[in-house]
């Protein structure tokens, strides 16, 4: 079984290099899109095994913004033209770590029966508040004019946002799509798609221009434009997992990530191992060099004793 995982990173390459090498197997294939703001070379550096892909197109990338999207489709893009014979392919941040050893990760994919691991939410439901609501309405477009600085990018970009609710322009929470009515979907950044899924979100991407029209101006389009793609696919909506309870926080949609976002993402420590292993989840984020060592050493030790243990 061979596996892709696409990993966004922008700081800590001792952790990059500790993430992939937890993540390596000889089916084990990996390609890195670095913010473009960030100096490539220490990732490089710490990185530079034969099945690590550095992207070399890289994204200015503003949080919550449609840049966000667009290293997303390039790492799909890159591994499908490297290969041919991807079973999975893992979208992942910089700052994640697995839970679970690659092999026992193996056995999981291996059980699916053709399920796709990926959760999200129908914004427009009534399970969702409207105040979750209102943050997807908002118009949110953003500048990335290479002749002026990363800051005066988002300022501008600041500007037309407030300019735009000063006016009353609001976004709806559906779209049309080649004359079909698309609803939008959240869920996480961080997901698992099979290569037929990965190809046909790209195709969609790539041929229907409404789909950036609408997503180029979304908050944090990373969490809904591929799980929207996804969702409104005869094929595979009902392979993927509709989250239909009631939404509280992005918890509830992240499938295979431990995470605490309340009040702000917390960074994992030793005092957090047993939370982490009991929350049954594939990876956790985040971790950080020098904060999170003994917590990852521990999870390491408890990963590797279960790797030939064929339970999940």
């Amino acid at each position: 079984m061979r596996i892709a995982f696409l990993i966004s990173a922008f700081t800590d390459p001792q952790h990059l290099r500790r993430l992939i090498n937890a993540l390596d197997s000889e089916e084990s294939v990996f390609f890195v899109h670095i913010d473009r703001k960030v100096d490539e070379q220490p990732f490089m550096r710490m990185c530079n095994a034969n099945n690590v892909h550095f992207l070399e197109n890289r994204v200015n990338v503003y949080w919550g913004t449609y840049s966000q999207v667009e290293f997303q489709m390039r790492l799909i893009s890159e591994a499908l033209q490297a290969y041919d014979d991807f079973d999975f392919l893992f979208m992942l941040s910089g700052q994640d770590y697995p839970l679970w050893g690659i092999k026992r990760i193996k056995r999981y994919l291996e059980s699916l029966q053709g399920a796709e691991l990926l959760s999200a939410i129908r914004i427009d439901c009534q399970e969702v508040e409207e105040r979750h609501k209102k943050i997807y309405r908002q118009f949110r477009p953003q500048t990335d004019w290479k002749w002026i600085s990363p800051k005066l990018n988002d300022w501008l970009s600041k500007c037309w946002r407030k300019a735009a609710r000063a006016i009353g322009l609001s976004k709806p929470l559906s779209f049309d799509v080649d004359g079909q009515e698309w609803h939008l979907y959240k869920g996480s950044d961080y997901f698992c798609l099979s290569r037929r899924l990965a190809e046909y979100v790209l195709e969609q991407w790539e041929s229907n221009p409404e789909i950036k029209r609408y997503f180029e101006s979304s908050f944090a389009p990373s969490e809904t434009c591929i799980q929207t793609i996804a969702f409104n696919s005869p094929e595979f909506r009902d392979k993927a997992d509709l989250h239909t309870g009631p939404y509280t926080t992005l918890k509830d949609v992240t499938r295979l990530h431990h995470i605490d976002y309340v009040p702000v993402i917390r960074i994992w420590r030793e005092g957090d191992f047993t939370e982490l292993q009991e929350s049954g989840k594939m990876f956790a984020r985040k971790f950080a060099t020098g904060i999170s060592d003994t917590v990852l050493d521990m999870i390491d030790e408890v990963a590797y004793r279960k790797n030939d243990i064929a339970t999940y």
